[in-house]
């Protein structure tokens, strides 16, 4: 590891931006689920799991301090933020519903037979073979992994503080996301387009059906989450170094087409998210010049 990638920056014990938001989304969404509570008497179980994740986020400046002479470690405290976008994921499918019960899949579905001239999920059927769903799955799968590891590279090659650039971009575009799932609901193609069979597999069939019943739910189609983090991790890709590139930037096309082959989301959800993707890098890139600026004004 370069000596560049083992800086660690003053800042290390205090709250990253990423965390920060992270945290506030934990507020902001619990105090709908509390509303939601009072007005349609949902569950209010996920209120103390809030709680225990942001205390748990508490701890973190900490475990930086503690760990910094640890690079493996350190890097498992800096980017512990990727699991508190999963968690605002799980909290926002208790607010799906939140503004009422319509879903919005037929304006999405006349949205891309305006775009496109056809449906892209109806039109890919005809596509649809064992080994190239098994590699469609693939692409799906991997994205998770996918996303931690380059955060590694991206430690690797460029430090702590690249991470973090990544970390807070990919915040903003989650965040974004996720809170358009509460204001556009849509099922998804998948219960859409009820008549459609799943298309035929093997093993990452199989894996994929336990996914879709325990990981996922109705109400997060629009736009693509996913394809908002895979635009992002192009683009940080290409910063880090040109191999890493050349891995993220194929999985993550093959993935943007795998969101439809699978009829997960509809054209639409992944040009949406794409631009959401760019938006935010944009964003955060802007919030990085501001601070830098700011910096160098207090000097």
């Amino acid at each position: 590891m370069t000596s560049r990638s083992t800086k660690i920056s003053k800042y290390t014990g205090r709250f990253f931006p990423a965390e920060k938001l992270v945290i506030l989304s934990i507020v902001l969404l619990s105090l709908l689920i509390l509303a939601d509570y009072f007005a349609h008497g949902s569950n209010l179980f996920l209120i103390p799991v809030s709680l225990l994740v942001i205390l748990i986020f508490c701890f973190l400046p900490e475990g930086r301090q503690r760990f910094s002479e640890r690079p493996f470690l350190f890097f498992i405290f800096c980017s512990f933020s990727l699991l508190g976008y999963a968690y605002l994921y799980k909290l926002v499918g208790a607010l799906v519903n939140f503004l009422g019960n319509r879903w919005y899949d037929e304006v999405l579905v006349r949205l891309d037979r305006l775009i496109f001239g056809f449906s892209p999920n109806l039109a890919i059927v005809k596509y649809h073979q064992v080994w190239l769903t098994e590699l469609m799955l693939f692409a799906y799968i991997v994205y998770l992994p996918l996303l931690v590891w380059l955060a590694w590279m991206i430690f690797r090659t460029k430090g702590q503080v690249e991470l973090q650039s990544y970390l807070l971009t990919l915040g903003l575009a989650y965040v974004t996301c996720f809170l358009i799932f509460i204001i556009v609901p849509a099922a998804s193609p998948r219960f859409y387009f009820s008549e459609l069979k799943p298309a035929a597999g093997l093993l990452l069939r199989r894996l994929m059906n336990l996914v879709e019943v325990s990981a996922q739910y109705r109400g997060g189609s629009f736009p693509s989450a996913h394809c908002a983090a895979g635009t992002v991790m192009v683009y940080y890709a290409w910063q880090a170094q040109k191999k890493v590139f050349l891995i993220v930037a194929p999985m993550i096309v093959l993935f943007f087409v795998s969101t439809i082959y699978g009829q997960y989301h509809y054209g639409v959800d992944v040009l949406a998210g794409i631009i959401i993707g760019m938006i935010a890098t944009l964003l955060s890139k802007f919030l990085e010049l501001k601070g830098k600026a700011k910096t160098i004004k207090t000097r």
